[in-house]
C-alpha cells in the first residue's frame, strides 16, 4: 500500500474536493451523479464544507496520497432528530487509481472510530447489489444487508437496486 494520510476535510480543501466530485462522477458507475450533473463550483464545495464544520453530527474526512492530493472522500450525516442522531449515512468514494490499496477500508475506519466517538451507535449505507468489491468491504467491516431498495436507481438507462446495509457500534456508553 503507498503511504496516504487521512484526515478530516478543512475549508481550503474545496478546490481538490470539487476536482476530485468531478473525478468519481466522470470515472465511475458507481456514484450517485452522472458525469456533468453534480455542477459542484469550489464555492459550493467551501458552502458544504462550512456546514459539515458546524454541526457535531457530519463529518468528512479525506484521503491524500504522498502528495497531498485527494484520492477519496468519506462523509457521515448524522441524524438531527433525538429518535435518529444516534445514526450516520455515510457515502464513500475513492479514485480508479488508488482503488484496491486500502484507501477504501482507511476512509470507513476512520469514520466509524469518529462515529463511536460521537456515541452513535448506528452508520447506514447503499450499495448498488452488482457492486460487489464494495459490498465485500462492507461485509468485512461488519456491515450487514437489511433489504434491497429495488429499482432504486436508474443508470444509463436500467433500473439498478440497491443494497441497505448498517452496521451497529458499541457505542461505549
Amino acid at each position: 500500500m503507498k503511504p496516504i494520510t487521512i484526515r478530516p476535510v478543512r475549508l481550503e480543501d474545496a478546490k481538490a474536493l470539487a476536482e476530485l466530485f468531478t473525478a468519481l462522477d466522470n470515472e465511475t458507475r458507481f456514484m450517485l451523479f452522472e458525469p456533468g450533473e453534480r455542477q459542484l463550483t469550489e464555492e459550493k464545495q467551501r458552502l458544504k464544507i462550512q456546514a459539515i464544520l458546524e454541526n457535531p453530527r457530519q463529518q468528512m474526512f479525506v484521503a491524500l496520497d504522498a502528495d497531498q492530493s485527494p484520492i477519496g472522500v468519506v462523509s457521515g450525516l448524522g441524524g438531527q432528530a433525538n429518535r435518529n442522531r444516534h445514526s450516520l449515512y455515510c457515502a464513500i468514494g475513492v479514485l480508479a487509481e488508488a482503488r484496491h490499496q486500502g484507501v477504501g477500508r482507511s476512509l470507513m475506519e476512520t469514520l466509524i472510530e469518529w462515529a463511536q466517538a460521537q456515541h452513535m451507535t448506528r452508520i447506514e449505507l447503499t450499495v448498488m447489489t452488482h457492486n460487489h468489491r464494495a459490498k465485500h468491504l462492507y461485509d468485512s467491516l461488519g456491515f450487514t444487508v437489511e433489504g434491497v431498495k429495488q429499482q432504486a436507481l436508474k443508470v444509463e438507462g436500467q433500473y439498478v437496486d440497491e443494497y441497505f446495509m448498517a452496521r451497529l457500534l458499541d457505542s461505549g456508553e
